[in-house]
């Protein structure tokens, strides 16, 4: 009896341990499931005696992660296209404030900087339609500053054969053109900066005694009157800048091709005259001037009893596009030599050939001698040629080639008995914003037979300075505004 209910208790307890392992395996295989579950990452491994099962989950987590991402970049260019939006908008708000413009509203004040502009500009405006109305008299003007600079760095800022320009920066014209048209009229010219200060340092007001350097010159002021002959003489009789030569001092009108001024215009031929002058036009082809002066350069002190004679010849085809311009001028100019005479002619040829839109040609030539004790007890001869190549990329985009030669076979006009020679490039941009500004970059490079462009390296002679260091040559670069009106 004992053994069976044993062997029975025995059964019982087997029974009951195999339900609790089967319990603990069942339990075992939930928690594997629910690891599996909340971290698929993770790789499980169960190993039975010498057989391994690897079981390993990853593709939900690279879709969560890569989805994330994409999220995130989206957010960011999001950010991107409104930060891009945000600064569209303030560069239209930028591009309206300086847009040159009078305010909208009449008697409004200005509130940003183009309406400004634009409300100075229409005072202006006024002023000058006023003036024109009641007076019929026109007033304008130019301002042309800019920097420039020397490579050869030389003392004093000096450039060599320059007449308006140096090294730095500078105010090279300021001007004020005033003129009043009609039967009776005048024109007047007052001229500040460097260009006054070369001025006034080589000519003459009239007949006064040299006023020396300085930075006003009153370059032009002379009375008009048109006689009611044929198609009209027009007299002049005062100070005048000269007919001769391809180049002029710039007015508000006339600017010229480059900014820095031929070696023709500075030394081969005279700045300003005071006298009286006639001109007259025949036809469409041909107009003359003829002309009674006190000479070039500083003529007060060179006028030795006697005039001037200048002329001037205009020949031209219809529409303008081929002309040749010769202007010839004799008379005493040597002080105390009533036989000593100088005389120049200087002719100009410009043609703009009809199968090259935009291309301007133009040639200048000049030859001039004066007799007499000039040079070391005996006259003295200069000439020079010039070529211009001007072509229009653009209505406001301009390129000006100059080349040019000059011979100073004596020294009198430079001072040194050589042969010069200069190439200058020039673009001009006319600047849309603003009617009437104009921006300049300039490359020049001179030379000469003579050592005579100085630099700033010293000569010494057993340590005491003796001058300056002379070279063959000098290359400039400039850059300058100039703003007309």
């Amino acid at each position: 009896m004992n053994r069976r209910k044993t062997t029975r208790v025995a059964a019982r307890l087997y029974l009951i341990a195999g339900i609790a392992v089967i319990g603990l395996l069942c339990n075992a295989n939930a928690w594997a499931a629910d690891t599996s579950t909340a971290d698929p990452a993770t790789t499980t491994t169960k190993k039975h005696h010498h057989h391994m099962v690897t079981t390993t989950t990853t593709t939900v987590v690279a879709n969560t992660s890569e989805q994330q991402r994409l999220d995130a970049l989206s957010g960011q260019v999001s950010n991107l296209q409104k930060q891009t939006d945000d600064t569209t908008s303030e560069v239209k708000k930028i591009e309206a404030a300086i847009t040159v413009a009078t305010p909208a509203v009449a008697g409004a004040k200005p509130a940003t900087i183009g309406e400004h502009v634009g409300l100075v500009e229409k005072d202006v405006s006024d002023i000058k339609k006023d003036l024109s109305d009641n007076l019929g008299i026109s007033v304008h003007a130019l301002v042309d500053a800019g920097y420039e600079h020397n490579f050869n760095q030389p003392n004093g800022n000096v450039n060599n054969i320059r007449v308006f320009d140096e090294d730095g920066f500078q105010l090279t014209q300021g001007n004020l053109h005033i003129e009043r048209d009609g039967t009776v009229g005048f024109v007047t010219d007052l001229n500040f900066g460097q260009v006054a200060n070369t001025l006034s340092a080589a000519t003459h007001y009239s007949n006064t005694s040299h006023v020396g350097p300085q930075w006003f010159d009153p370059t032009q002021y002379y009375l008009t009157y048109t006689a009611p002959i044929g198609s009209g003489i027009s007299f002049q009789a005062g100070r005048f800048v000269t007919m001769m030569g391809a180049e002029t001092i710039n007015t508000y009108n006339n600017l010229g091709f480059n900014e820095s001024k031929s070696i023709i215009f500075g030394y081969g031929i005279p700045f300003t005259h005071t006298g009286v002058r006639a001109s007259y036009t025949f036809n469409d082809y041909v107009s003359a001037s003829v002309g009674l002066n006190n000479g070039w350069d500083d003529a007060a002190a060179f006028n030795n009893g006697g005039p001037n004679y200048e002329g001037e010849l205009v020949l031209n085809n219809k529409d303008k596009s081929l002309s040749f311009v010769t202007n010839p001028m004799w008379g005493p100019n040597l002080p105390g030599k009533s036989d000593s005479n100088l005389g120049a002619i200087d002719e100009v040829g410009t043609w703009k050939p009809s199968f090259v839109p935009n291309l301007t040609l133009q040639t200048e030539y000049l030859y001039a001698s004066e007799t007499g004790p000039v040079v070391n007890g005996h006259s003295a001869t200069w000439q020079g040629l010039a070529q211009y190549l001007v072509y229009d990329f653009t209505p406001s985009l301009e390129s000006a080639t100059r080349a040019e030669f000059f011979d100073d076979e004596d020294g009198a006009r430079t001072g040194t008995a050589q042969t010069l020679w200069e190439i200058t490039q020039t673009l001009s941009y006319k600047i849309p914003e603003v009617t009437g500004l104009l921006a300049r970059l300039e490359y020049r490079h001179d030379n000469s037979s003579q050592n005579y462009f100085t630099n700033n390296n010293g000569l010494y002679t057993n340590g005491v300075y003796t001058g300056q260091h002379l070279w063959h040559g000098q290359d400039t670069l400039d850059a300058n505004f100039i703003y007309a009106f």
